[in-house]
């Protein structure tokens, strides 16, 4: 084998790693965004609060809030 071969294949290999590397690195990226939003969605929204007093009531078709500090479930009643 020549030298310039054996580089190639070093060169090759080191490529093969960097790509896992990446895809690794992004799987756990995603993994970790799959995790905040099942808490954000565990946390509860305006459509099941059951704060009746609560200062920020949305309409029909406006934005909820996820996490709001003014949430109540049926427990905390």
């Amino acid at each position: 084998m020549t030298y310039y071969r054996l580089v190639s294949e070093k060169a090759k290999k080191q490529m093969k790693e960097d790509r896992l590397s990446k895809a690794i690195s992004d799987v756990a990226y995603i993994l970790d965004s799959l995790r905040s939003l099942r808490q954000i969605y565990q946390t509860g929204d305006c459509n099941i609060c059951k704060n009746k007093d609560c200062g920020y009531k949305p309409k029909a078709g406006q934005l909820v809030r996820y996490n709001c500090p003014f949430y109540k479930s049926e427990s905390e009643e």
